[in-house]
């Protein structure tokens, strides 16, 4: 069992080296990448349309937010409301965010906002916190989606973006 707490944003999955010797003297060593991304840390916040939209405009610019269109696959099934539906499940069950409902009269778009946590402390010896916005938004006619997440800190804007990618292309189940 290894208890895993994160100090400091990312983007990359940590890795570890596990050395050891055997009794007869062989000496072996393992690098090892970490099954962890950066929503494994996040603890899920619910917002009003207006809360979050209050604070997705207080977060613009081009170190707070990553952006990234990803077009489907042409021979994939399309984008539906069923799909719309999987990648509102993986934004919270799968990526920790608390579902923002309300906030676009679109079915087309899936918002959400969470908090990273980590374990570093400032100088008032409190757990220094990331707040995290994204939205995901799907043009069905073009089989793509636009991918935007907004924090304080560029690796987790990075890192909510490229597993938001990811988790969106196994939702298309």
């Amino acid at each position: 069992l290894i208890l895993v707490e994160v100090t400091a944003p990312f983007d990359d999955a940590p890795s570890m080296r596990i050395t050891f010797e055997t009794e007869d003297g062989d000496r072996h060593e393992y690098p090892l990448r970490l099954p962890l991304v950066a929503t494994c840390f996040m603890e899920p916040v619910n917002l009003d349309p207006g809360a979050f939209m209050q604070r997705w405009k207080s977060l613009e610019g081009p170190d707070r937010e990553c952006q990234e269109v990803m077009k489907l696959s042409p021979t994939s099934s399309g984008i539906d409301e069923g799909y719309m539906e999987r990648v509102g499940n993986v934004i919270v069950d799968g990526l920790k965010f608390g579902r923002c409902q309300g906030v676009d009269p679109t079915p087309w778009t899936v918002s959400g906002a969470a908090t990273f946590r980590t374990g570093a402390k400032d100088m008032n010896g409190n757990n220094i916190n990331v707040g995290c916005l994204v939205r995901v938004e799907a043009n069905p006619k073009a089989n793509a989606f636009r991918v935007t997440t907004r924090t304080l800190h560029p690796l987790c804007s990075r890192a909510i973006k490229n597993v938001s990618l990811v988790s969106i292309k196994l939702a298309a189940g």
